[in-house]
């Protein structure tokens, strides 16, 4: 029988290196990468830190992560609630159409601290961000119900359909993000209606994004006794969004 050595000529067994990024460990981008504060937020040793840094594997700027998906949620709360000024989002438009932006050298700077820009060869060029935030100002976004279907607490995500956009392609949100909003533990969101805003004429399901959620109010007390009304108002029914329609490919409406 093989004992194993535990004090002082202990060595414990090196961590598992990422396989995906040359700075970390893959139990850290694990946990960074469902994380919002990336696997820098969650490293104690300033020496590590700068090593980590900037991780590809939880990154902002790497679709999927928690990072990402929260990063294209502030840029669309920044559109709704408090666009950039004027001259800004001139700015921002003049790099996203790669115009000559030499008259907006002083709009630079805060488009970079947002990270709505970047520079490529010294160049301004329009980042995934700044992208986000043009369409939450240029397209249309709808109040829908939605209804959790699971909830992953190991990754904090959940999934989720959104009505107004398919009755059948599930859609992954923040879990932090529903329980915050509705104030539901994550094992009570299973199987819940909630109702949120969404620009449900996006054609990818990971570019969809909720701001203003809510549980959905109950249902009229004549409609749970199956009392359903058949007839709808025609002038009601005109004046609702053509939104995507569930059955059509992605970005397709019916």
């Amino acid at each position: 029988m093989t004992m194993e050595t535990f004090g002082p000529e202990y060595v414990r067994p090196a961590a598992r290196a990422c396989s995906n990024c040359a700075c970390c460990t893959a139990r850290l981008c694990e946990k960074g990468a469902t994380s919002i504060l990336e696997c820098l937020g969650h490293t104690a040793s300033r020496d590590t830190r700068e090593t980590v840094a900037g991780c590809p594997c939880s990154s902002e700027e790497t679709r999927g992560t928690a990072a990402w998906r929260a990063g294209k949620m502030r840029a669309t709360l920044r559109a709704e609630l408090k666009p950039l000024p004027v001259d800004v989002e001139a700015a921002l438009r003049a790099v996203a159409a790669g115009e000559a932006v030499a008259e907006h050298a002083e709009q630079m700077t805060p488009l970079t601290l947002f990270r709505y820009v970047g520079f490529i060869d010294s160049r301004p060029a329009i980042t995934e961000l700044g992208a986000t935030y043009l369409a939450a100002r240029d397209e249309p976004r709808f109040t829908t119900p939605v209804e959790v279907e699971l909830v992953d607490v190991t990754t904090r995500t959940a999934r989720v359909i959104v009505v107004g956009w398919s009755l059948t392609e599930p859609v992954t949100v923040l879990l932090d993000q529903l329980t915050s909003a509705t104030g539901l533990k994550a094992e009570e969101l299973p199987g819940r209606f909630l109702e949120a805003t969404a620009n449900c004429y996006t054609e990818h399901a990971d570019d969809l994004v909720l701001t203003t959620i809510s549980l959905a109010p109950p249902l009229p007390s004549s409609w749970t006794a199956g009392d359903i009304p058949l007839v709808q108002d025609e002038k009601a029914d005109a004046d609702q969004p053509e939104g995507r329609v569930d059955g059509a490919s992605s970005g397709g409406e019916a």
